[in-house]
């Protein structure tokens, strides 16, 4: 009984030989529990990707359009040809009907622009009625023969170069004279072969002095100033030469 009691003393002592001495307060303090590291949270999934409105589709322009059209037009059309069944030419029919519709809605359309913008017709410069062609024909009629009337009291003159033997200017010659006796303008003939015309009254050898290789010809010429202007090469009518002299005296400015 005493050697149990002894064991059992010695293993108290020996419990207590391994305790933790006391300290000063929070010496004894117990210590925190070792802290077990936090979970990494489970990888972020890929988010699903936000389906994204298509762009709206590219507008094709007025000439796209067109080109598109004219396209399925020769289509239709040579589908037609080449396998012309009811359907098919029915098909080109329908499609040719379109374009005719377009083509009148347009026309009709550009008139209707030109009474928005009156100074877009043609026929207000250029009317087509008979009456006021009348009326504008001599109008332009005057502006040419005040150019010659003009230019002559410039001191401008009529040179008026030929061959002679020459049928063509043979028969230019007479028209030419009248022109410069209507008009009042100075003519002189020039002939390049030494024959002259007696339907010119005035007339001389060239002699070279005029380097001219066509003929018949027409200078407008001013001896106060040496100026030599070329107004026509080959036949021409009296009408047309008045237009000359008013391109002359307008410096060409446009009639239109």
């Amino acid at each position: 009984m005493r050697l149990r009691f002894i064991v059992l003393s010695l293993l108290l002592l020996a419990d207590s030989a391994h305790a933790t001495p006391q300290g000063w307060r929070w010496y004894n303090t117990p210590s925190s529990p070792t802290q077990q590291p936090k979970p990494k949270p489970p990888p972020m999934l890929p988010q699903a990707s936000v389906t994204q409105t298509p762009p709206p589709k590219k507008t094709l322009t007025a000439t796209e359009q067109m080109q598109w059209f004219q396209g399925y037009m020769a289509e239709v059309q040579n589908k037609a040809i080449i396998n012309p069944t009811v359907e098919n030419t029915l098909a080109f029919m329908r499609l040719s009907n379109f374009i005719d519709g377009k083509t009148t809605d347009f026309g009709m359309t550009w008139k209707e622009a030109l009474l928005e913008d009156p100074s877009l017709s043609y026929r207000m410069k250029h009317p087509t009625e008979s009456l006021a062609r009348q009326t504008q024909n001599a109008q332009i009629k005057a502006r040419k023969v005040a150019a010659v009337e003009s230019l002559a009291s410039e001191g401008y003159g009529l040179f008026f170069a030929y061959n002679g033997n020459t049928p063509l200017d043979q028969q230019l010659a007479p028209s030419i004279q009248a022109f410069a006796d209507q008009y009042g303008i100075e003519l002189l003939g020039i002939t390049l072969d030494g024959k002259p015309l007696a339907t010119i009254r005035d007339n001389k050898r060239n002699d070279g002095k005029l380097n001219i290789q066509t003929s018949p010809a027409l200078l407008l010429v001013n001896p106060k100033t040496n100026s030599i202007k070329p107004l026509a090469y080959g036949f021409i009518s009296q009408e047309e030469l008045l237009g000359r002299f008013l391109n002359v005296a307008t410096d060409y400015a446009p009639d239109f």
